[in-house]
């Protein structure tokens, strides 16, 4: 193992969020109480710069780093760019928002980077070993950044339910993995589909997949694993459950794509059970939201719907379903990201969440209550967004694998007209509802903040409107994965 090689062909950006972690600890000491905000710029200008060094990674070649535990491809590459553009949004979202966390910012940066490189290790990761270490420094750093207003019951509650939640999953998932140790006697995946492509898969191979999926959905909050999503999004600090909605589900999915492709070529009784978890978590998550009355907790079942939709991708099992869903990630990142800002604008500024609070907003601010309602509409799927392009892409992918599938295009369109209804709901609040003469009052003027938000708004349009490059993106993407879980990628060094 050369590491100076690995380092620069496969884990550049990783290499630079750790050099940032290690930078941010020693201020934290050395930095006094008042001064610790100075922690904002280096997280930001590190996860800049591993942003700018994911240009130097050969995206068109596949690498390997330590021992093989670490693969670098065009799919990891661009999980890895969403993963790092959501953190510097949501590092963005904290700098008016942490007077909050007093003389504790320092820490809150750090563990925000610390989980970062976890999600980045695990988009990445080629095995179980390597999978497990990065997930759970990415659950544990999630666990303790929901608990960090200790004060805040609500916020120690949220912790405690997503530690307890996580820890079982965390439990189903080892043990599907030591399943797959079992019957096929090797912890890399490179290996492990090796093995496959000499021998038959069976129903303790499925099984063992099954256990582990189950484990990564808890990360996605799909369904059954869902329940702990709405409390914790409500109870952790506005930035945190952004992050916990984009860039922590990012990752999920990176490593859940993964391992669903190793039942392209052997099993369909898992793309039946995803297609079944798939519509229950679009349901679930709709019909939940609908008399939702906290911006928050909607958010949350938004959120758990959302993934439910990109499920749907992972369980047509083809190059097809894997492209559309990657897509949809891609969409669901940008519009997401531009809701929270709006939601951390308003709560910095008036310290509510009630979406009863935004009433009339757009007579006091049009410009915020504008840019809010584009990437809402953009969740719902209306034409000239990016959300609109997602869904119809993924409607599309289904029809084309043919009239067996029609059962789940036809869920899955009843639920985007279901949605309509609450995200609806928000910007009639908006826009219709007249609020109190008191009503809060936002500042929108040019800034770090207001600058994000517009930009991603913009962004939610312009994706919408020029769709191919992305779209090529995403089936280049799934090129990758199928060539990947169909013969072991040979390492390029």
């Amino acid at each position: 193992m050369d590491f100076l090689l690995d380092i620069k062909t496969a884990m550049l950006p990783e290499v630079i969020i750790t050099f940032t972690i290690l930078v941010c600890s020693v201020l934290c000491f050395m930095l006094k109480q008042e001064k610790q905000k100075f922690i904002y710029f280096i997280s930001l200008l590190g996860v800049i710069i591993s942003l700018i060094s994911i240009n130097l990674l050969a995206a068109n070649k596949i690498f390997t780093g330590f021992y093989n535990s670490f693969s670098s491809d065009f799919f990891s590459i661009l999980m890895r760019f969403l993963i790092l553009s959501g953190t510097l949004f949501v590092i963005v979202m904290t700098k008016d928002y942490s007077f909050k966390f007093k003389h504790r910012q320092g820490e809150f940066y750090l563990l925000i980077l610390i989980a970062t490189l976890g999600g980045l290790l695990l988009s990445g990761a080629n095995d179980l070993i390597m999978i497990f270490i990065a997930l759970e420094t990415l659950s544990l750093l999630s666990y303790a950044l929901s608990g960090f207003l200790k004060k805040d019951k609500a916020s120690n509650e949220a912790a405690l339910k997503y530690l307890i939640f996580g820890g079982a999953s965390s439990a189903v998932m080892l043990y599907g993995f030591s399943f797959l140790y079992g019957i096929t006697g090797h912890t890399n995946l490179t290996e492990i589909i090796a093995y496959l492509t000499n021998n038959s898969s069976n129903m303790m191979f499925s099984f063992a997949l099954l256990l582990t999926i189950a484990g990564f959905l808890f990360k996605v909050a799909g369904f059954p694993f869902h329940s702990w999503a709405p409390d914790v999004y409500e109870g952790a600090p506005v930035p945190v459950a952004a992050f916990l909605s984009t860039v922590s589900k990012v990752a999920g999915f990176a490593i859940l794509i993964k391992f669903i492709g190793l039942a392209f070529n052997n099993t369909e009784a898992i793309g039946i059970t995803l297609g079944l978890v798939a519509l229950l978590t679009i349901t679930v998550g709709n019909f939940m939201a609908l008399n939702q009355v906290n911006i928050k907790r909607l958010m949350a079942y938004s959120s758990i719907s959302q993934a439910g939709f990109v499920l749907i991708g992972f369980a047509l099992l083809s190059y097809m379903g894997t492209s559309g869903a990657v897509y949809y990630l891609i969409s669901y990142l940008v519009a997401n990201l531009g809701a929270w800002l709006a939601i951390t604008i308003f709560d910095t500024q008036t310290n509510k969440s009630l979406i009863s609070d935004l009433n009339g907003i757009a007579y006091r601010n049009p410009y915020f209550a504008t840019c809010f309602a584009v990437c809402l509409l953009s969740l719902a799927g209306i034409p000239v967004t990016v959300g609109f392009v997602a869904k119809f892409y993924l409607f599309h992918t289904i029809v084309q694998m043919g009239p067996a599938y029609l059962w789940l295009l036809i869920i899955a369109l009843l639920n985007t007209i279901l949605s309509l209804f609450y995200y609806l709901k928000v910007v009639k609040a908006m826009f219709v509802c007249k609020g109190a003469d008191n009503g809060s009052k936002l500042n929108f003027n040019i800034g770090v903040l207001s600058t994000s938000f517009v930009f991603l708004t913009v962004l939610v349009v312009v994706l919408g409107v020029f769709v191919s490059p992305f779209i090529n993106i995403a089936r280049y993407s799934a090129v990758v994965i199928d060539n990947a879980n169909t013969s072991a990628p040979v390492s390029v060094k």
